[in-house]
């Protein structure tokens, strides 16, 4: 029997939209192995997790820990009409400033004394043992050998372990108030500031989080010589705890505590999913005591960051 999933951009799982997630859900855990995407898992765990409040994201195709709350565009959401990302939009345009900051600063959007984000904390997803092993070796690795310039399978490598650990899952709002103020001041992000003096302003009210995410690898050098070599080599003259990666999809942090084991944790939350939602004609405000019921919702696109490509997780049991 052939089972067609239906990924809608706006992520609405299609059919009886309530029931999709639930079905994903139910096939995964109750039935032998198919093949599904990063996206399509993250969104029924998120939805067997949190439930209704999850209507009305679109969920993240691939790992990314950028382009999450706050980001703006202007008039409508495309790569070409992005005005700044998350920490651009609220006036830390220097990664090295945000990389300093501690992960409670990262997680509740902290710049000095000002705080841009209300969070609310959820559950742990609940993952299997072989979708945390898809996930770490067909989502994130690659991505880090890239990052290394390394070119290695890990999936079909002997006497290799890895492990993933995901912390819990927190949904974060735009604190109005204080990005009112920050749009109507001169610090304000000149491009996002002018789209919503002109009423055109798109913006990232919400999104869901993994509070941090980290994959150890464990491997036996005398069996993996060249994998050794190769990670030797590239992590070479970097200290404890050095970033790897700025790239501005996903970035990690490096540990090598013995020969053959290595540790790479997430340097920001990674974004799981978000709510975009379009400034009305007639201004719309974003005042403490006015909500975004004004403010229609916004269809991300294919061609928005967060959807940028898929990723196939393979046969999961």
């Amino acid at each position: 029997m052939a089972l067609v999933f239906v990924y809608e951009p706006k992520g609405r799982l299609q059919m009886n939209a309530r029931s999709l997630g639930a079905l994903v859900l139910s096939l995964m855990l109750c039935h032998g192995s198919f093949a599904v995407d990063y996206g399509q898992l993250m969104a029924a765990k998120v939805r067997a997790a949190i439930g209704k409040r999850a209507n009305g994201y679109t969920f993240a195709t691939y790992p990314v820990d950028n382009f999450g709350l706050a980001t703006a565009y202007e008039d409508k959401v495309s790569p070409e009409k992005e005005l700044c990302a998350t920490w651009d939009c609220l006036g830390v345009s220097d990664d090295a400033k945000v990389e300093i900051m501690t992960p409670e600063q990262k997680l509740k959007l902290r710049n000095g004394t000002l705080q841009y984000a209300e969070t609310g904390a959820g559950p742990a997803l609940n993952l299997s043992d072989d979708e945390k092993r898809s996930i770490a070796l067909k989502a994130i690795l690659p991505k880090l050998l890239q990052v290394l310039d390394i070119t290695f399978d890990f999936s079909t490598a002997k006497n290799v372990t890895t492990t993933l650990t995901m912390g819990p899952i927190t949904i974060r709002n735009i604190r109005r108030k204080e990005m009112t103020d920050l749009l109507r001041s001169t610090s304000a992000h000149p491009l996002e500031k002018k789209a919503f003096e002109g009423k055109k302003l798109v913006l990232v009210y919400s999104d869901i989080v993994v509070d941090s995410m980290k994959v150890d690898i464990k491997l036996d050098a005398s069996t993996n010589v060249d994998l050794e070599a190769k990670l030797s080599s590239a992590l070479q003259g970097k200290t404890i705890g050095s970033v790897i990666s700025k790239d501005s999809s996903l970035s990690f942090k490096v540990n090598r505590s013995n020969k053959g084991d290595y540790s790479f944790e997430t340097a920001k939350p990674v974004i799981v999913a978000v709510y975009t939602k379009k400034q009305p004609k007639e201004g719309g405000t974003l005042g403490a005591a006015i909500d975004f019921k004004s403010w229609s919702d916004a269809d991300l696109g294919t061609s928005n960051r967060v959807l940028a490509e898929k990723i196939d997780l393979g046969d999961l049991k």
